[in-house]
């Protein structure tokens, strides 16, 4: 188990290199926030060292409390040799409050996804409690794609604060204030402004150094969110924006400069928290692009742990809902704005110590709040529901939500349903054995989106269900699995098979019947894939449409509906 003190550090010595001399304008639309910082370190003959701490985490999605959090640094996932509880919002800022202690040249950064696909305690009022948590011990956040699940005039009142303009004033924070913490979003474009939406840097002094910190987003946000609540706004290419900063920055005569970002990498098969195998994806390659330009890359997004360093530039990730956190010392030579050296961990935050008792009160705040609402029973389960994937994409969950979303629309009053069709992404936690609370339910759907049935053709199914394996928004080949569908249907994928040929409508079946390319089906499925998102694009051509009620409510209703549930069984999907 990793402790506290004892960390795996890679240590990257940084080569001078000429401070830049002629400066190139920031473009208009890349908005700096107001610096906090003091004026350069005096040019003295002899060098001013300084270590600054960077505490580092990233996907918190609003985990105030650490139920059913678990994770093993030996493999860098929830289950696995060594693994431990870890987790909850109280303990994390208790870690953070140690290690600034321990060095209060500290900065505290969270890369992106803070909030968005929450657990009841947070989610239920729109993840205030998370932003009240968050300002006791966050400096700099920057935002990940569900910042933006509810759109961009959401995000801007959590973030300025006032109650939401439908649901009100909550009544755990009927005064809420939103987030002290700096905001960042340097390629999310205003489009009447052309501006950045939310500053994209910003300086801090730490201990008489002067850090410029960078904030991106990934570009694929567009697929991966509704379209309706973003149209103000565009994502832009992340590496020229962070080079442009970077230049402008160092202009400024930052001693180092830091670019968070939220957006991922993928280590197939998983491992430790502080190894770097095996990885691949966006991130990486961004990195290679600004590689020389900025000093540290912070990453985040596909909820994975890693160390690593790619051509000369530390690369770190912390896995998710506060598990784990990077310690990061970098030091930095103030005379000549250079970084001499960097050392990197991930450290877990384990239930050792006191909690923090500020943040503990925000979250029992909370808890008060949304224990009525969360503790109603639904049901008993016999055997644990798991998210668990089979070689062939599929898992008890992704079975009995999709069971349960076309028995919430079969009836032809509801839309007639004869498929469900649904995202392993989407079933964010396991449901256990014995009592299901609604909270429970909750958590394991908690986006809140409507289903929408619709008829699509034999042709238009088989489109969409290759276009969850091709998809651009796809990270890794964890994102890269079948869609999960409801009983009665079956149909097989290859994967050696180039995009497009991955899915037969010839292999595809109904109720044992073959399907045909031009035949006429009822489809159901959540209006943020119906709208085409996470690259479905099949799914906005289907017409007659019916919506229904929210998932996580037709999966209660299911499971209030069969007490005696047991796991589904026989194949649905099948893995040639």
């Amino acid at each position: 188990m990793t402790t506290w003190n004892k960390w795996t550090p890679v240590t990257v010595a940084v080569s001078a290199s000429a401070v830049i001399a002629a400066l190139i304008g920031v473009p208009h639309w890349l908005t700096p926030t107001a610096s906090a910082a003091t004026p350069a370190a005096s040019t003295a003959t002899q060098a001013r060292m300084v270590t600054a701490q960077l505490l580092a985490f990233n996907d918190f999605h609003g985990h105030l409390t650490s139920d059913g959090l678990s994770i093993s640094a030996k493999t860098g996932t929830s289950k696995g040799s060594g693994y431990v509880t870890a987790g909850g919002a109280p303990w994390l800022a208790a870690k953070i409050a140690a290690a600034k202690k321990a060095n209060p040249n500290s900065l505290v950064l969270s890369v992106g996804d803070q909030i968005g696909g929450s657990p009841l305690i947070s989610g239920y009022y729109h993840d205030e409690g998370t932003i009240e948590a968050l300002n006791h011990f966050v400096d700099v956040a920057v935002v990940g794609n569900h910042e933006f699940d509810e759109g961009t005039a959401e995000l801007r009142r959590l973030l300025k604060g006032g109650c939401h303009p439908t649901d009100g004033c909550s009544p755990a924070s009927p005064h809420y204030s939103g987030a002290t913490f700096d905001m960042l979003a340097a390629n999310v474009i205003n489009r009447k402004t052309g501006q950045s939406m939310l500053p994209g840097y910003v300086i801090k002094n730490v201990g008489g150094a002067r850090i410029g910190i960078i904030g991106t987003v990934t570009p694929d946000t567009v697929d991966l969110v509704g379209l309706d609540g973003i149209k103000d706004v565009k994502f832009v290419d992340e590496a020229p924006v962070i080079k442009k900063l970077a230049q402008q920055l160092r202009g400024q005569g930052v001693d180092a400069v830091v670019a968070m970002t939220h957006s991922g990498a993928d280590a197939i098969p998983r491992s430790p928290i502080n190894s770097c195998n095996h990885l691949a994806g966006p991130v990486k390659d961004l990195t290679r692009k600004i590689a020389g330009s900025v000093d540290l890359v912070l990453s985040a997004h596909t909820h994975q742990a890693y160390i690593c360093k790619v051509d000369g530039t530390v690369l770190t990730s912390a896995a998710s809902y506060g598990r784990l956190l990077t310690k990061i010392n970098v030091t930095m030579d103030t005379s000549t704005h250079k970084v001499t050296r960097i050392k990197a961990g991930n450290v877990v935050i384990t239930h050792t110590g006191k909690r923090n008792a500020k943040v503990a009160a925000v979250v029992k705040r909370y808890q008060d709040a949304t224990d009525p609402i969360a503790s109603k029973k639904v049901t008993t389960l016999k055997q644990t529901l798991n998210r668990t994937v089979t070689r062939n994409g599929e898992s008890p969950l992704g079975r009995v939500i999709a069971d349960a979303q076309l028995a919430a629309t079969k009836p032809k009053a509801k839309g007639g349903a004869q498929i469900a069709i649904i995202n392993h992404g989407l079933a964010r936690m396991n449901l256990e054995k014995g009592k299901v609370t609604y909270g429970q339910v909750y958590d394991a759907q908690p986006f809140g989106f409507k289903l929408v049935t619709m008829t699509l053709t034999g042709k238009q199914i088989d489109a969409m269900l290759e276009s969850s394996f091709c998809h651009k928004a796809a990270v890794g080949n964890d994102d890269r699995v079948p869609l999960e569908v409801s009983t009665g249907f079956f149909f097989s994928f290859d994967k050696d098979k180039k995009c497009g040929h991955q899915v037969r409508i010839r292999d595809m079946r109904l109720n044992g019947k073959t399907m045909t390319a031009a035949g006429k089906y009822r489809v159901t499925t959540i209006d943020f894939f119906a709208s085409g998102g996470n690259g479905l694009a099949s799914f906005k051509d289907g017409t007659k449409r019916v919506t229904g009620v929210l998932e996580r409510d037709a999966l209660a209703q299911y499971l209030r509906q069969h007490p005696h549930l047991k796991l589904p069984k026989g194949t649905r999907i099948r893995s040639l």
